[in-house]
């Protein structure tokens, strides 16, 4: 447990005596702030009195059984995880028990080990879930564009609402495709400033686009045949996102370090100074120190974009998101398309969650988008996918995706623990045996993984 934190309280719901007396000793030994009742009645009063962070309930009770108390405890406290414990366990019956709510279930006999383990991954999980939670609480009307919930966009959310409100410049970095202007754009909204003004630097041709950025007099050059407010005067106030910055032409980059430096700048062709507060965003999907050593990019604007940085991480550093995207963006289409919902079969899916997306999210997009236009049933299947992603599912160990795993267990008779057990191999195959890697592809925590790799005796790389 961590030191830092205040103890996590736990609700023991147990009508045996003795046992009810051993667990609450391991628990409490444990640093696990315990309180115990012998039956649902009792339960639902400490809960009414007391905040609660996990309860652990015997499902065969006396009077109101645990799972009556179950759907109370998620009617009338549903951010409480519930874990159930009995003596009558089954596949059939766990599957039915995490459907009325539970978070998770050991079956007596049990061990000491698997019952911290499962409390361990249990709090672990609300823990995130809260964080989550939090998050969209503080920011969530600024980031209703950017979909995610894994452990890497949870900490970019955090940093956005960190820096939002500072004037100075940042920076994002990112491949092509990961949403780079999505986070500028979250940002601004956070920001409070007023227009948002992207520019992409790469796009427009070098001649025009200092008269673009800055404005020109009238008969400044050929052409010129009257003045006209460059996008920094159009941004007064506001946010100026300078999207693919490091395409900025050398020649043009001093004139953008002095405004960044003195808030004025001059128009192409004009000697008065204008005053402009401006916030600047910039985003790159080079190595911009590197641009800096090969001579490409100045050293003293890299250090003023370059104040506060975000990084955007790529779609395969995330994969627990792509089921979310992949919805999202499938009933984006159908609705834009005017057809009936569509879904994805959970083979399709797990192909989709092994391929490695260089180009990030924009890819996935447009493989939705294409396969679910082309589609000719309502559930996109593997043999609707490109090539590209059905040729990795045939021949790579990804192809061991978790819909093959579970049919697997379901044909050999194994108990859901078994099945766990064999879907986390087949992660730690994928991830090369880094339980890194497993834990980022499986959307958990590491310690949540290293405590399951303990659990089931499972040896791994660091």
């Amino acid at each position: 447990m961590n030191e830092t934190r205040a103890p996590e309280r736990i609700l023991l719901v147990e009508d045996d005596p003795s046992l009810r007396h051993i667990m609450d000793e391991v628990l409490s030994a444990q640093g696990y702030d315990v309180r115990t009742a012998p039956d649902a009645a009792q339960a639902l009063e400490v809960l009414q009195r007391e905040s609660v962070d996990l309860v652990i309930t015997d499902l065969r009770m006396p009077g109101m059984g645990g799972e009556a108390l179950l759907a109370q405890v998620r009617t009338a406290f549903p951010d409480i995880p519930v874990i159930g414990i009995t003596a009558f366990g089954s596949p059939e019956g766990a599957a039915a028990l995490t459907r009325a709510g539970a978070a998770d279930y050991l079956t007596k006999p049990f061990r000491t080990p698997a019952l911290l383990a499962a409390i361990a991954r249990v709090l672990d999980d609300t823990r995130e879930r809260r964080e989550q939670a939090g998050a969209h609480r503080r920011f969530g009307s600024h980031l209703k564009d950017i979909i995610g919930r894994s452990r890497p966009m949870l900490q970019l959310f955090e940093r956005i609402g960190r820096v939002a409100v500072s004037p100075a410049p940042v920076l994002i970095t990112g491949e092509t495709g990961t949403g780079k202007e999505l986070v500028a754009l979250a940002l601004h909204r956070a920001s409070g400033r007023n227009a948002f003004v992207p520019v992409n630097c790469g796009a427009i041709p070098p001649n025009l686009l200092e008269s673009e950025l800055f404005g020109h007099a009238r008969g400044a050059f050929t052409g010129a045949d009257r003045e006209k407010a460059g996008l920094f005067e159009i941004a007064h106030q506001g946010t100026l996102f300078l999207d693919e910055i490091a395409e900025m032409p050398l020649a043009l980059q001093p004139k953008l370090l002095r405004v960044l430096q003195d808030g004025e700048l001059r128009r192409v062709g004009d000697v008065a100074p204008r005053v402009v507060d401006v916030r600047i965003i910039a985003a790159t999907h080079r190595n911009l120190a590197a641009n800096v050593r090969a001579g490409t990019f100045r050293e003293d604007l890299f250090f003023r974009v370059n104040v506060l940085r975000l990084d955007v991480p790529a779609l395969r550093e995330r994969p627990a998101d792509i089921p979310l995207l992949a919805e999202r963006f499938l009933e984006r289409v159908t609705t834009r398309e005017q057809r009936p919902p569509m879904s994805i079969a959970p083979p399709a899916l797990a192909a989709l969650v092994a391929h490695p997306w260089p180009g990030n999210v924009r890819e996935l997009q447009n493989v939705i988008e294409r396969t679910a236009i082309f589609a000719e049933q309502g559930e996109i299947g593997v043999a609707d996918l490109p090539d590209e992603i059905r040729a990795l599912t045939a021949s790579t160990p990804a192809a061991r995706d978790g819909s093959n795993v579970i049919s697997g267990a379901a044909r050999r008779g194994l108990s859901l623990e078994e099945l766990e057990r064999e879907y986390i191999l087949a992660v730690l195959e994928r991830a090369g045996g880094n339980r890194t890697r497993a834990a980022e592809l499986l959307g958990i925590p590491r310690r949540t993984l290293y405590r399951r790799l303990t659990e089931y005796g499972i040896i791994a790389n660091g």
